[in-house]
């Protein structure tokens, strides 16, 4: 049996979702424009059932494509989302680690838009 030190390093996700929720484009510290989304993903819970599992996805957005894209995506759009996982490590007030697992987009493409109203 072969251990996970074993295994190629390919770090490589695509996942078809509509935006849930997504913040104002934002800079770092150092300059760098950020936008942090919320990906809803519903897949069957097996091939040919009427179950489905919700994923709910944090899509993070780096850079030029991040500039390009804030005008362009708004809540409810679905889209396509290349790119590659990355691992957040955090600390609440009382000691406790918490980790979590983000995608950091290289691509995104629209899909469909969403009706605006006039």
């Amino acid at each position: 049996m072969s251990s996970q030190r074993d295994l190629p390093g390919l770090n490589y996700a695509v996942i078809i979702g509509v935006i849930k929720r997504r913040k104002s484009l934002n800079m770092t510290r150092s300059g760098l424009p950020v936008l942090h989304m919320l990906i809803e993903n519903i897949v069957d819970s097996y091939p040919g059932s009427l179950d489905s599992i919700v994923a709910d996805i944090e899509v993070d957005v780096w850079g030029k494509l991040a500039t390009a894209l804030d005008g362009k995506l708004q809540e409810g759009d679905a889209v396509l989302v290349e790119g590659r996982l990355a691992h957040k490590k955090t600390e609440d007030r009382a000691g406790g680690e918490h980790f979590k697992t983000l995608l950091r987009a290289r691509r995104i493409e629209i899909m469909e838009k969403k009706e605006r109203k006039a």
